[in-house]
């Protein structure tokens, strides 16, 4: 269990970490590097089934660990729900992928949605929230996930339950992964994905939690770069101050862009990478929008930080937007270089 001095110590090691990057100087925390580092990739599974996404082999020498996306839900009775010919079809693929590698395979599982004709963000999460509270306190999730994670031979569970807001919401969500934590006992892992701003998980929530995949993406600086090294050591540094341990954190790093004016696209960067110039900028003559992309120096520059400040590991969002890591300009490869330096 997460101890109070233990949280005092997590705090000074975050606040040196912030005070020595002020002043210019790099931790090089290299004695603090994870046995394990992991090299976590989520794969959509509507990109496998539906829009002719690629799986390549050679990846699976630098992924160690891969959440199963888009392949399953739950209600708010806390049934678990799939379309078994797409989940067998996606497992199928990626485990073909795979071959003999000891990949550590992992389902994710999305929420219910709320139902509001509010158009106020907050009433939308509480919407969200009160279906979530009736499926963590159905009494049944917990074993209906089991189910399915017996069933097609997964090694743990994943939740993407991004924004409960209220202590309410908190509070539910806290007790059942203590709850299901318990049920999975050493056979399954639990990983859970959010942002470094709203972390209010419980000391024992946190025990209960194996993987922490921080989702640091979706903003952009000034100049309108999306996710760059500098804002993104902002962001992970708040981790420490709120109690999340750094080697339980996978620190995502964006395969995609967002243009400078946030709208509403998502570019991959296979998609775009002939037309990125040499400062990671891309244009879109269709939409007229400018986007950034993490470039393969970008992912080696997080992915070293990660290392020497002893991180789990990186997380990718997502697979399908990158080359094949044969190929020069893939970011895989990227991170799969820096890793090497180190392991």
């Amino acid at each position: 269990m997460i101890t109070f001095i233990q949280r005092v110590l997590g705090f000074f090691t975050a606040l040196t970490t912030v005070l020595l990057s002020f002043f210019g100087v790099n931790s090089g925390l290299i004695d603090k590097k994870v046995d394990d580092f992991k090299v976590t990739t989520y794969i959509r599974g509507d990109a496998i089934m539906y829009w002719g996404g690629e799986l390549y082999k050679e990846d699976f020498d630098i992924v160690t660990d891969a959440i199963i996306f888009e392949c399953a839900t739950f209600n708010n009775k806390g049934e678990v729900e799939y379309d078994e010919e797409k989940m067998e079809t996606v497992l199928s693929r990626v485990r073909e992928a795979i071959g003999d590698r000891d990949i550590h395979l992992t389902l994710n599982l999305i929420g219910p949605w709320g139902e509001t004709d509010s158009d106020v963000y907050e009433d939308q999460m509480e919407a969200q929230s009160d279906e979530h509270n009736k499926a963590f306190e159905s009494g049944v999730l917990e074993d209906n996930i089991i189910d399915v994670l017996e069933k097609y031979d997964f090694d743990g569970v994943h939740f993407d339950y991004e924004y409960p807001l209220t202590l309410k919401a908190w509070h539910y969500y806290n007790k059942f992964l203590v709850s299901l934590d318990k049920k999975l006992g050493e056979k399954y892992t639990l990983g859970v994905a959010g942002n470094a701003w709203n972390i209010k998980f419980t000391n024992a929530a946190i025990e209960a939690i194996d993987t922490y995949e921080l989702m640091s993406y979706d903003f952009i600086d000034e100049q309108g770069r999306h996710a760059t090294y500098e804002d993104t050591l902002e962001q992970i540094r708040q981790l420490g101050l709120r109690g999340m341990p750094v080697n339980k954190v996978n620190v995502g790093i964006p395969f995609y862009s967002r243009p400078t004016d946030m709208s509403g696209y998502w570019y991959g960067y296979n998609g775009c990478y002939d037309g990125i110039d040499e400062n990671g900028w891309y244009h879109c003559s269709d939409t007229d929008k400018d986007f950034w992309f993490n470039t393969p120096d970008v992912v080696a520059e997080k992915t070293d930080y990660c290392i020497r400040n002893g991180f789990g590991g990186v997380m990718i969002w997502h697979y399908n937007c990158d080359l094949p890591s044969s190929s020069e300009g893939s970011l895989i490869k990227a991170i799969g270089e820096t890793v090497n330096k180190y392991y």
